[in-house]
C-alpha cells in the first residue's frame, strides 16, 4: 500500500485494494514517508476503518494529537473489547478527544470533577473498571496522573458507545436526583460496595430505561402490600411520595403501585434490613 496522507510519526493513510481508504497507525509508520511512498506493512499496529462523514475530524485529530494520546486511546479501546464491550471504531475519535483535553485541562490546572462518579460507578461497573485502567494507562503513556474522577468521563464514554448518549445521560441523572432524594430522605450516606445499594441502583436504572421508553410496567395487584409498606415506617411513605413528585416533574411520569412496590422494598431493606419475605 502507499501512503495518501502522512499526519506524523505514527499514522498515516491509505487505500487497500479494494477501494476503500484506511487510516494505520503503528510506530514510526510514518518516519521520513511522503504521500506516494510505499508504507512497510510491517509496521501496521492498528487499521481503522471510519465513515467518510467522521473521516475529517479523525483526521485533524490525528494531525493535532501526541502519538502517546492516540497509543493510549487505542489502548483503552483494545482493553475495553477484550473485557467484552462491542465499540465501533469511532469511538476512537471521541477518546482522543477527551484524553487531550483531559491532560490540557490538568496542564493549566483546570479542575472540573465528574459530579456523577458515585452513580457511574455503580450503574456501569464494568465500564468503570475500563475506565480506571484508562487513567492509570494514561499514566503509564503519557506521564500524566490525571484525577481519579477522569476514570468516571471515561466510563461514560464508553456506556455511551453501547446505548445512546442522550440515553446514558438521562439514566444517570434519573438515577442521581433519586439517589440524592434518598439520601436526604432518610438521613444517610449509601454503601456504594453494598449488595442491597447495588440492587438499588440497578433497579433505578432499568425503571429509567422503561420510563424513557415509555413502557409502563404492570404486574398482580399489590394494593394491600403497598399500603402495608407505605404504613410500616413513616420515611417510606415520605420517600416515595417526594420520589413521585421528582420523577413526574422532571420526566413526565407517573409512577404506579406496582413501581412504587418494588421502589419499597429496596428501601426497606437498606434501611430497616427486612428480606422481601418480611414486607
Amino acid at each position: 500500500m502507499e501512503a495518501v496522507k502522512v499526519y506524523n510519526n505514527s499514522a498515516v493513510s491509505a487505500v487497500k485494494p479494494d477501494g476503500r481508504e484506511v487510516i494505520l497507525t503503528g510506530s514510526g509508520i510514518g518516519f521520513s514517508k511522503r504521500p506516494g511512498d510505499t508504507i512497510d506493512e510491517r509496521k501496521i499496529e492498528k487499521t481503522y476503518y471510519i465513515q467518510s462523514e467522521l473521516q475529517t475530524k479523525f483526521l485533524q485529530l490525528l494531525k493535532d494529537a501526541s502519538p502517546d494520546a492516540v497509543r493510549v486511546a487505542e489502548d483503552i479501546l483494545e482493553h475495553a473489547r477484550a473485557g467484552g464491550l462491542e465499540l465501533k471504531d469511532q469511538l476512537l475519535l471521541s477518546l482522543i478527544d477527551h484524553i487531550c483535553f483531559a491532560i490540557e485541562r490538568y496542564e493549566q490546572g483546570i479542575e472540573l470533577p465528574y459530579l456523577m462518579l458515585a452513580e457511574t460507578k455503580m450503574l456501569y461497573p464494568r465500564e468503570f473498571k475500563i475506565g480506571e485502567w484508562a487513567v492509570r494507562q494514561i499514566e503509564f503513556r503519557c506521564g500524566v496522573r490525571l484525577p481519579y474522577y477522569e476514570a468516571g468521563y471515561i466510563a461514560l464514554q464508553l456506556a455511551s458507545a453501547s446505548m445512546s448518549r442522550e440515553m446514558t445521560y438521562n439514566t444517570l441523572m434519573f438515577t442521581k436526583g433519586c439517589m440524592d432524594i434518598i439520601r436526604d430522605t432518610y438521613s444517610a450516606e449509601l454503601d456504594p460496595d453494598s449488595i442491597d445499594t447495588v440492587r438499588l441502583t440497578t433497579h433505578l436504572k432499568f425503571l429509567a430505561q422503561r420510563i424513557f421508553q415509555r413502557f409502563q410496567w404492570t404486574g398482580d395487584n399489590m394494593e394491600s402490600l403497598h399500603e402495608m409498606l407505605l404504613k410500616k415506617h413513616r420515611k417510606n411513605k415520605e420517600c416515595i411520595k417526594r420520589l413521585k413528585e421528582y420523577i413526574q416533574k422532571e420526566f413526565d411520569y407517573k409512577l404506579n403501585s406496582q413501581e412504587e412496590v418494588y421502589l419499597l422494598v429496596h428501601l426497606s431493606k437498606i434501611f430497616y434490613g427486612e428480606k422481601e419475605g418480611d414486607v
